[in-house]
């Protein structure tokens, strides 16, 4: 069986009301979705991905309105809602009955969105439930950000995959537990950073370690040490303009039919085996080109890719969070926490 590549809503609406998953583009990659009713559907998704069980997954809602279902909604979380949803920032709060403990890796907590993305929210408006959608790819591999990639990574296993072109942000949602009011957590960097949070919040939001035991329950999706790899190894430097390989062995790895890839432009003329992720300079545009360009990478066959950190503030925490999971090897100097 290969997928179905298509443009109609209606047609993605039909395989989910069928109880099979449907690949769907969000703001931020594309999403393997199911009914949060369908459970056999859920527990195709586990397979389709090869994703552990304790591994939870984010439901997606409409608005607030939904969202309580499902959940507890406090004045905090109604404070946040109302100012960054639609949009990538995911609740993890105390769950109701009405979720699956299938979705939550049987804790009483539960991840939450609610997207942006017009073509998810006309699914979500037609079939008229919360849709569970972890991102459509298998597990640990390099999330899609287009519906190609979903194709060349799972067009074997599903039905029909709804195109909606390039994502437009490339980074998973930011993850913050609101299980204590009085003291946010940021679990997953993303799109809506740290420092935005804070500013908005007025009050201290701490950050987890983001890094879980491989077999317990997570809070939240994303916490591996090891995610977001892609096929080809990858290293993990400060800088390449300034990097010098400090062994024989590095050298040679750093020479030989590899591909660098720069944060933005150097200061000379790009050379064949180079990449930049933004040719503008910015980092939106940067996190953007991240996963389709380590996509593309894998397709070109290079025996190695090396990539260099973003700074290590605002929307850059995310990237370097991406890059931290997916490296083979860290060769920064200058690590950052």
């Amino acid at each position: 069986m290969r997928a179905i590549v298509g443009t109609s809503v209606e047609e993605a609406v039909r395989w989910l009301r069928q109880g099979e998953p449907v690949a769907l583009p969000t703001e931020t990659v594309y999403g393997l979705a199911a009914p949060l009713s369908k459970e056999s559907a859920i527990r195709k998704i586990y397979a389709y991905k090869q994703r552990p069980a304790h591994n939870p997954l984010i439901v997606h809602v409409l608005g607030v309105e939904s969202l309580q279902a499902i959940a507890e909604v406090t004045p905090l979380v109604q404070r946040l809602a109302e100012r960054f949803w639609p949009g990538p920032l995911t609740f993890v709060l105390k769950k109701k009955p009405s979720v699956p403990d299938i979705v939550t890796a049987g804790q009483a907590s539960v991840a939450v969105r609610c997207p942006s993305s017009p073509i998810f929210r006309d699914v979500l408006t037609a079939i008229q439930e919360p849709l569970v959608a972890p991102s459509a790819n298998r597990f640990q591999q390099v999330s899609p950000t287009t519906a190609a990639h979903v194709m060349n990574n799972m067009g074997d296993v599903l039905s029909y995959i709804l195109d909606g072109g390039a994502c437009p942000l490339g980074l998973e949602s930011t993850i913050v537990s609101l299980l204590d009011e009085c003291r946010p957590m940021l679990l997953r960097d993303g799109p809506i950073s740290w420092e935005v949070l804070q500013d908005f919040l007025k009050i201290p939001v701490g950050r987890s370690n983001a890094v879980v035991a491989e077999k317990m329950p997570h809070l939240a999706p994303g916490l591996y040490k090891r995610h977001y790899s892609p096929k080809t190894p990858l290293y993990w430097v400060d800088c390449l303009s300034t990097f010098a390989p400090s062994s024989d062995e590095e050298r040679k790895i750093f020479q030989e039919q590899s591909v660098h890839v720069f944060l933005f432009p150097p200061l000379r003329s790009l050379q064949p085996c180079e990449r930049v992720l933004s040719p503008w300079g910015n980092l939106e545009e940067a996190a953007a080109n991240l996963f389709a360009c380590l996509q593309a990478l894998d397709e070109e066959h290079w025996r190695s890719i090396w990539i260099e950190s973003a700074p290590q503030q605002g929307l850059g925490r995310a990237i370097n969070d991406r890059l931290s999971r997916a490296a083979y090897v860290d060769l920064r100097k200058n690590q950052c926490p």
